[in-house]
This record gives structure tokens, C-alpha cells and sequence, in this order.
């Protein structure tokens, strides 16, 4: 992943003691915790969302930029079929879906961060599948950190 720049919006530098250990969150697509970014030039990541769908202004000057090392482990999503490589836990509420990601399970193994690419328009070669559904809430291109040792400021 070396070279891809996130941009977290919402604070200026990034703080560990926040949202680390991630957890799961009972019957949702995503955990509790982590931190959230999107790709800098993401064609439709959280900012582009947020213009879009009226939600928050992001402001550049309350964000901050960073990498991942170039060691760390991420499962880049595409496709219906990314997603099922990683593990997961039975939903009993969902009306969209039958089970979400398991984000334990997935730091236990080694996980550094989940990551989908699918709505934006450098995606579209790599669509195969609606996976608004797939990871419901997930409404832009964007990575969530489950291991702050990933994270490299800039």
C-alpha cells in the first residue's frame, strides 16, 4: 500500500488512545472504533459523500494525512468475492444480509485494515457486484484502520 495517502477528516492529528481496540458491532457492517479515512484523490470517498448527500462539511484544515507501512496487511474489497475471503460473523436482523465482517477475527489474523473500492470511478473495471447490500453503511470508497502501529502521519 505503499505511496496511497488517506485523508481523515474530523481532527487534525491522529490519536491512538481513540478507537483502538476496534470491536465488532452486533448485527452492523462496521465495527466500533478504528479509524476512518478515504484515499486522497478518491473519486468518491467521505468527502464527496458529504457534499453529495448534504451530511458535514470537511474541512481541510480539520483533517490529517497518512499512510500505511509499506508491511501492512489490507483487504481491498471490489467485489462480492473480496468479501467473502474475509471472516465473518451470522447477522439475525439484517434484512439485506446474512453476515457481516468479522473485524476481531480479522485483526487476529493479521489484518491492518479493511478497505473498499467500489464507488468510485477508478473502480468501475473491477465492479462485479452491488455491494451497496454487500457492505450496507459503507456509503463511499473508504478504509478503516484496525491497527494503529499501521498508521504513518505525514
Amino acid at each position: 500500500m505503499k505511496g496511497i495517502v488517506y485523508i481523515h477528516y474530523g481532527s487534525t492529528v491522529f490519536d491512538s488512545s481513540k478507537g483502538f481496540p476496534i470491536r465488532n458491532e452486533a448485527n452492523w457492517s462496521k465495527p466500533r472504533g478504528g479509524l476512518w479515512a478515504s484515499r486522497q484523490n478518491s473519486t468518491f470517498g467521505w468527502k464527496t459523500w458529504c457534499e453529495q448527500e448534504e451530511f458535514r462539511d470537511c474541512d481541510e484544515h480539520n483533517s490529517f494525512k497518512f499512510l500505511l507501512c509499506d508491511n501492512a496487511k489490507v483487504a481491498v474489497i471490489h467485489n462480492m468475492k473480496d468479501l467473502r475471503c474475509l471472516p465473518t460473523i451470522k447477522s439475525s436482523t439484517s434484512s439485506f444480509w446474512d453476515t457481516v465482517i468479522d473485524f476481531e477475527e480479522c485483526v487476529r489474523q493479521g489484518y491492518d485494515a479493511v478497505e473498499l473500492c467500489w464507488y468510485g470511478d477508478e473502480y468501475s473495471e473491477q465492479k462485479a457486484d452491488d455491494m451497496y447490500f454487500g457492505l450496507y453503511g459503507w456509503d463511499c470508497d473508504s478504509i478503516v484502520v484496525l491497527n494503529p502501529l499501521a498508521i504513518i502521519p505525514i
